[in-house]
């Protein structure tokens, strides 16, 4: 302190001809410059009088705008659902400089995503996330346009209904392991259910099995997926939000550039040396039937699909179907948990339509509308991902008198569609009878005319709906319903054996629903029963897989 009071008294004296007056009019002129700055960079009503007629939505703070609001992803869902009551079918929230605007009914999804989906299909700018850790080649991230329609094409082609229809056999194998893996590690259900819907869709995309949780593979995927639900968080990186940032110096925007390099350095390797290893084995003749292998002898060269874009277009394919999937079947588990009568009455179904001598079979679905009403629940229940569909417009646009600014993340909000009271009564009760009646696949409910006939919008809307959707539920309800005919879920009881722990409900930290951690107690239903599933697994190792035509 000593030393900083001797240099204070060693500075020159201020000129006489200085005064408060001239600091506090040089104060104003930088407050000026600043303000000037920001109506030059942030969007505002000032310089753009439309944006008085934006949609009503919470007020947020001055330059992070709702970011506060939106940075706990736990209570991300009660928020848009309360505002979703308070401002009405669409509403507006910012953060930063970024404009987001929330569908929250059927019939403003339909009217935006599905009807103008030309001007509503595309993603928002992410200089993070797909130009530095993406290297600009993942489909998700990727602008509407020529170069997105090109992959679009080949995904559509290669996961369609018929093509879907090869990888039965797949899902049919992988199943059965799973059954004889809940009767010998049942506390391990939840890691057994991503082992099952990792190595599903690696089988389905590179014809490469994961026999268990600790296949080195599975760890590579996982990191992945770990860079990935970062960089998708809202706000997480404030280049996203506020993209002029992006020509400062990086130590002044939390090192966003090197954190992105970093996690393209180590995901486009993983996914680089999945796709050299599957070219050669195409080229040997030894590859699996799989996506990869019908994109490869596609020559995506000849599309204009280069190595880096191709191995990342098959990598997108784990990307969608790996954790999400096991995060629905998870769902669905701590859903039994909580709910036992559920569960009785699925498996009261599926005994009268199946029995206690086999296990169901793909042949029984139509038969089994509780089966198929249960995975509709929980997917309205718990939706994919805690913060909802992200579109962006790439036009100014009006709806319902209220504009729509060019380059507005326009989000498709499930939490607020699947929990509006007025169509789900007691929306946070489980319940799978909403859904009886409601007979068609969830992908011959995304062309619905009637928006209010759709089941659910965890597949998404418009051009961007998942192309993986049959996929998906033929996943689900293969093994859903073996669980069901096969093993009892209830809550675990303390050491006393007569109080039951009650499962936490929380989700973990990142992008994607995925429960926190939960106990229950899952046992065979019958000795009858745990034969049959440990002869259906035997066999099935035994065959090996047998790929339909």
């Amino acid at each position: 302190m000593a030393e900083l009071k001797a240099f204070v008294a060693s500075l020159p004296p201020l000129p006489k001809s200085f005064n408060s007056g001239v600091a506090l009019r040089l104060g104003g002129a930088v407050a000026l410059v600043l303000f000037g700055l920001y109506l030059y960079l942030v969007p505002n009503s000032i310089t753009d009088a439309r944006r008085r007629k934006l949609p009503p939505g919470p007020r947020g703070l001055p330059f992070i705008g709702n970011l506060y609001d939106l940075a706990d992803g736990e209570q991300v869902r009660t928020k848009v659902r309360d505002w979703h009551r308070r401002y009405g079918d669409v509403f507006y929230t910012k953060i930063g400089a970024t404009d987001y605007i929330w569908l929250s009914s059927p019939k403003a999804v339909k009217d935006l995503m599905d009807k103008k989906s030309g001007i509503y299909s595309s993603r928002p700018y992410l200089p993070l996330a797909q130009d530095v850790a993406s290297g600009k080649s993942r489909q998700l991230f990727m602008a509407y346009g020529g170069p997105w329609r090109n992959l679009r094409k080949h995904s559509h082609a290669l996961l369609n209904l018929n093509a879907a229809k090869k990888y039965m056999p797949v899902q049919d194998f992988e199943s059965k392991i799973v059954l004889a893996q809940l009767l010998d590690q049942p506390d391990e259900f939840y890691t057994i259910n991503r082992r099952y819907s990792t190595s599903v869709i690696m089988l389905v995309a590179y014809g490469y099995r994961i026999p268990s949780f600790t296949d080195p593979l599975i760890a590579k995927i996982f990191s992945v997926l770990e860079h990935l639900s970062v960089m998708m968080a809202p706000g997480a990186f404030a280049v996203e939000t506020f993209p002029a940032l992006a020509m400062l110096p990086e130590c002044l925007t939390g090192h966003w550039y090197s954190w992105g390099k970093m996690a393209f350095a180590h995901d486009s390797k993983i996914y680089l040396d999945l796709w050299e290893t599957l070219k050669k084995n195409v080229d040997a003749g030894t590859a699996r039937d799989c996506f990869c292998k019908d994109f490869y002898l596609g020559d995506p060269a000849k599309n204009g699909i280069d190595n880096l874009m191709a191995a990342y277009t098959c990598g997108g394919l784990i990307e969608a179907g790996s954790e999400t999937t096991a995060t629905t079947i998870n769902n669905w588990m701590l859903a039994m948990t909580l709910y036992p009568a559920e569960l009785e009455k699925a498996q009261e179904e599926v005994d009268r339509v199946v029995g206690a001598g086999r296990l169901p079979e793909w042949d029984d679905e139509q038969d089994l509308p509780f089966i198929r009403a249960m995975i509709k629940e929980t997917l309205r229940w718990r939706p994919v991902n805690k913060y909802g569909m992200y579109h962006s417009s790439t036009e100014d646009d009006w709806y319902d008198g209220h504009f729509i600014p060019k380059d507005s993340v326009v989000v498709l909000n499930w939490w607020a569609i699947h929990n509006d009271p007025s169509r789900y009564p007691e929306p946070d009760v489980f319940r799978s009878s909403r859904y009886l009646g409601k007979d068609l696949s969830a992908a011959e409910y995304i062309n619905s005319n009637d928006p209010y006939e759709r089941d659910h919008f965890a597949y998404g809307a418009g051009r961007r709906a998942c192309p993986g959707v049959h996929v998906a539920e033929k996943s689900l309800f293969i093994v859903i319903s073996r669980i069901v005919w096969g093993f009892n879920i209830r809550k675990k009881m303390a050491a006393d054996g007569v109080t039951p722990i009650e499962p936490t409900e929380r989700m973990v930290t990142g992008f994607l629903s995925v429960p926190e951690p939960f106990a229950c107690d899952i046992s065979i239903r019958s000795p009858a029963r745990e034969k049959l599933v440990r002869k259906a697994a035997e066999e099935a190792e035994a065959q090996g897989l047998r790929y339909r035509d």
